[in-house]
């Protein structure tokens, strides 16, 4: 169950395997504890209609539903857990104060997510059982 006021809740695609590597890659991070780190599949599609998305958007897109009920979605998702740790922060500190570097960040990212199946399966991870 998603609860508002404690941490935020990262939602991935748990079928994915660079999607499932950057989750564990963040729960290697999380030692602050800011994050529950969630394949979407393990939590009921009505559970996360209250705020606005579903299955369909979490598999194209990393979310993260911050403690205050706000959704934040693919590279805008990765900066917000990324502002947690340090020096990532600083990072993504950078890519705001400069906008042509944010708009190369979300462009790698909607290359990523595209074809994260070809690259799961390029780099000897688990392949996305969804073909995309």
């Amino acid at each position: 169950m998603i609860e508002l006021g404690q941490r935020s809740t990262m939602l991935f695609d748990g079928d994915c395997g660079i999607c499932t590597w950057c989750a564990d890659f963040v729960m290697r991070l999380d030692l602050g504890r800011h994050f529950y780190v969630e394949p979407f599949q393990r939590v009921p599609e009505a559970e996360i209609q209250r705020f606005g998305i579903d299955y369909a958007g979490c598999a194209r897109r990393l979310k993260v539903i911050t403690p205050s009920g706000k959704v934040r979605s693919g590279a805008f998702a990765v900066n917000h857990v990324f502002l947690h740790y340090f020096p990532w922060n600083l990072l993504v500190v950078v890519l705001y104060l400069v906008p042509p570097l944010l708009l190369m960040e979300i462009g790698v990212y909607e290359l990523v997510a595209r074809n994260r199946t070809r690259l799961s399966r390029w780099l000897g991870m688990k392949a996305c059982l969804a073909q995309k």
